[in-house]
């Protein structure tokens, strides 16, 4: 094993180390020897790979970017309907929000950040522009098709990264990372919300494997 790969290995163990603390604690009130004790290592050991616990964040923030772009590379389908692959494409994105509760917690915590610090309100914007990516063309093929209300698809899109940022809020309620709606219904209401007519109901886009949560009151 080449000491390169030994080295990433151990910052790897450390970042992870450090979400847990950082989710749990807050960045203010974690310190280096926290994220080292969290990691099983010495302090020392935590100071050879990152100088400080603004370091490690900042690494974090490049790997969960990374990782963000790594998910959502991918042209949605185009040979069904707009709102169809809309109701799939939000449904899937919540059930990774159910799947990692602490990818959730890091997103909260960067969106608290962000609103008193520049460099993570870039990184933030950075982030949000992964998910407006994916969501835009299909809110252009379904205006195109009549089946989304005409607007500015940026704008559109927006506002349905918004409803599902929005969601990752109530993660903070419970240990497990629980939402208040299943994927399911999280994609019946972004169609409700961008709809003109549509066929398709949560239905027939659920999936046996969709994750915990719990679907809104009638």
């Amino acid at each position: 094993m080449t000491r390169q790969r030994t080295d990433e290995q151990r910052k790897s163990q450390i970042r992870a180390a450090a979400i847990r603390c950082f989710v749990r604690r807050g960045f203010e009130a974690t310190r280096l020897l926290d994220i080292a004790n969290e990691a099983g290592l010495s302090k020392g050991g935590v100071y050879f790979h990152f100088r400080a616990k603004e370091a490690i964040f900042q690494d974090v923030l490049k790997e969960y970017a990374g990782m963000l772009a790594d998910r959502w590379d991918f042209s949605p389908v185009i040979d069904q309907s707009a709102d169809r692959t809309m109701g799939q494409l939000v449904a899937s994105h919540v059930r990774t929000m159910l799947a990692d509760p602490n990818e959730v917690r890091l997103f909260n915590l960067l969106v608290a950040m962000a609103a008193q610090d520049q460099v993570f309100r870039a990184k933030l914007g950075d982030i949000l522009e992964i998910m407006k990516r994916v969501y835009r063309p299909v809110i252009e093929r379904g205006i195109a098709d009549g089946v989304f209300v005409d607007g500015d698809t940026d704008r559109l899109a927006v506002s349905v990264v918004a409803y599902i940022s929005g969601l990752s809020a109530f993660a903070a309620f419970t240990e497990e990372g629980g939402l208040p709606v299943t994927p399911e219904h999280a994609g019946e209401q972004v169609l409700r919300m961008l709809r003109m007519r549509s066929s398709v109901s949560a239905v027939e886009f659920a999936s046996p494997s969709s994750g915990s949560g719990k679907p809104p009151p009638n």
